[in-house]
């Protein structure tokens, strides 16, 4: 049951993240301005991705910790 739980949340994880990558939510960051002198666009594609390996990281370290806690 957990290991189903995990794929879920996986998989909803997957979902959300490939609509961040997705034409309309790419348009509204694509402008000429600059964060730092970083061009937006590409500062949200990092910080995105980043983001979703620190998240699937994070879950995927819990369950396994939970799971070496019930054996």
């Amino acid at each position: 049951m957990k290991e189903k739980l995990k794929n879920q949340k996986l998989l909803v994880l997957g979902v959300v993240f490939t609509i961040l990558f997705n034409f309309p939510i790419l348009s509204i960051v694509n402008h000429d301005t600059k964060i730092n002198g970083i061009p937006t666009l590409y500062f949200y594609f990092f910080s995105i991705w980043v983001l979703f390996i620190i998240i699937i990281y994070w879950s995927v370290r819990n369950k396994e910790q939970e799971i070496n806690k019930d054996e």
